[in-house]
């Protein structure tokens, strides 16, 4: 066999292990992230105006503005966030691209574009209603595009967690819903409640972006490394398909038994996905891993507290819309709070929750290790607790108090809060450094790095190739589990060739591996694992694939050496 024929059957052999994929969407996904929050921030501060005036103060810009605020906060903010996180999450989650960067960018032009109209709804009266008809049909189309790719995504077969893919297919399907109801008002034919309609807002919050968070939640449940219920996970698709199809007929039939029903299933595929992520279930066993440092448990806290309050704001929003549909009446004081409890209570805070741990991943930086801060969750929360009460004194007063007016203030500064909090949030961690003289360090002091990496040399070509592992250390040896089992690419190299080096926060072992099929020791090391990783990590990477443990044993420490010639990453 040639040296070139060798060459190329080792690298086919490496190349069993899954190799880093490069992500040109992160880019469409900053974009889109960062236009829906300038959305957001517009659409807040004319909502906040529009209060302020209602509460007695001197400003006369806020009636005249406010028109174009559900608009910005709905389509603008809601619609741009969502899809930009799914432009990256949904090929994580399939574990492969997304479908076309190009059609992402077109369905994000088309988007903005519609957004743009419907600002200029409110800066050019008064026959303006024009700009909504041209922001409806773009809205549509740019809908329909993210429709397509998503169908895409979903029905590969690739990727974990089946539960969760009705509802990921849920959410793009209800924004084509709520597109296509607005093209529809827009065109003349009246529909129930006007272009924002008790149903329509239904479709927008609970289920365009609450089928897509119920989707993250559950699959990114290993936060609080726990498991999930699956039959409380199936049931919630179940209930919020059969709500969001009676939801969108009732306001087409023109028929409020029907919404109302359509909220009752909403409500029960909410209480569901709460089971569902056993969202009681605090610091349990499960949470506490041997591995966890002082990040970890401020990391765990903060998603609880997170969590609880965005839960929280779910249950009473779901029910004072339930009690909305069903008395029939049209206060804005009542629709006041329904929205403003699902879409910043809820919403927000669980934005609040997962951005600061999904973004720096999504963007190619590190996950949280410093700047977490619970002001903004805190802020946030006490802006919308003074909105509602505000709202409820309003109907009994008839006049809102003037003391409600700050609710538009303290949400405006926890999103600037959060924001600068994020800045902080992705920097590179910062490992402890490790002593230089040998008698003073342990390989235990490895044991809280997440990952190493591992060079081999291939079997024929010998030459040296490395990539990222994970790793547990027992005693005087490190452990991995290649992710494909005996079958990895690497592992059949190591085989043949077991001199091995081992990279662990800047330090550098040589070693040899020893490996071993013993049912016994695989299931031992499979239990550290899960351990320091979090069971539904283990099932997702190794599932029962696991057969075989390569040991490397440290026998002395040595002092830091120059690390290895980094080649291609195949980890």
């Amino acid at each position: 066999m040639s040296s070139q024929s060798r060459a190329d059957t080792d690298q086919k052999a490496v190349s069993a292990q899954p190799k880093v994929v490069q992500r040109p969407e992160r880019a469409l996904t900053l974009l889109s992230v960062s236009t829906g929050i300038l959305f957001a921030f517009i659409g807040s501060a004319v909502g906040a105006l529009f209060l302020a005036q209602l509460s007695g103060l001197p400003i006369d810009a806020g009636a005249s503005l406010f028109p174009s605020h559900p608009f910005l906060q709905i389509y603008g903010f809601i619609a741009l966030f969502v899809m930009g996180v799914d432009y990256s999450l949904l090929p994580r989650f399939k574990v492969g691209r997304l479908p076309s960067v190009f059609l992402g960018y077109t369905a994000y032009a088309l988007v903005t574009a519609a957004n743009v109209f419907f600002l200029l709804y409110s800066l050019l009266p008064p026959d303006s209603f024009r700009y909504v008809t041209a922001g409806a049909l773009l809205m549509l189309v740019g809908s329909a595009v993210f429709l397509s790719q998503v169908v895409i995504l979903v029905t590969r077969p690739s990727g974990g967690f089946p539960e969760a893919n009705p509802l990921i297919m849920l959410s793009s399907i209800s924004l084509v819903m709520i597109s296509l109801l607005l093209v529809i008002e827009s065109a003349g034919y009246q529909l129930p409640g006007g272009e924002f309609s008790p149903q329509m807002i239904y479709l927008a919050l609970m289920g365009f972006a609450g089928s897509m968070i119920y989707a993250v939640e559950v699959r990114s449940v290993s936060f609080r490394q726990c498991n999930y219920r699956k039959r409380a996970a199936n049931l919630c698709g179940t209930l919020q398909g059969l709500g969001i199809g009676a939801v969108f007929t009732g306001v087409v039939t023109r028929s409020g038994p029907l919404s109302l029903i359509g909220a009752v299933l909403l409500l029960g595929a909410a209480l569901s996905e709460l089971v569902s992520v056993k969202i009681l279930e605090l610091a349990h066993p499960l949470m506490y891993r041997p591995a966890m440092t002082k990040m970890h448990f401020r990391i765990m806290r903060y998603n609880e507290v997170c969590m609880l309050l965005a839960s929280g704001w779910l249950v009473s929003g779901s029910l004072m819309g339930v009690v909305w549909l069903a008395t029939g009446t049209s206060t804005f004081f009542i629709r006041d709070s329904f929205i403003h409890a699902i879409a910043i209570g809820f919403l927000g805070s669980t934005i609040t929750c997962f951005a600061p741990m999904l973004l720096p991943g999504l963007l190619g930086h590190k996950g949280p290790v410093t700047g977490l801060s619970f002001g903004p969750i805190a802020v946030l929360n006490a802006g919308i607790l003074v909105r509602v009460v505000g709202d409820f004194q309003t109907l009994a007063a008839q006049a809102p108090p003037l003391w409600e007016a700050v609710s538009g203030p303290l949400i405006l500064l926890a999103m600037g809060w959060f924001l600068i909090m994020m800045r902080g949030i992705g920097k590179p961690q910062q490992v402890a450094a490790l002593s230089s003289t040998s008698e003073k360090f342990s390989l235990a002091e490895s044991r809280g790095i997440a990952e190493g990496k591992l060079t081999i040399s291939t079997r024929r070509t010998k030459r040296e190739v490395t990539f990222p592992v994970w790793f547990v250390v027992e005693d005087d040896s490190v452990h991995f589990l290649p992710v494909n089992g005996s079958s990895t690419g690497w592992y059949r190299n190591v085989s043949k060739n077991p001199g091995v080096k081992v990279v662990i926060a800047g330090r550098v072992y040589v070693g040899t591996a020893q490996s071993t099929r013993e049912k016994a020791k695989v299931k031992r090391v499979m239990d550290m694992f899960r351990d320091k990783y979090g069971d539904r990590n283990c099932n997702n990477f190794f599932g029962d694939r696991a057969d075989v443990v390569v040991s490397v044993y440290i026998p002395s420490p040595q002092p830091p050496v120059a690390p290895p010639r980094v080649g291609p990453s195949h980890a």
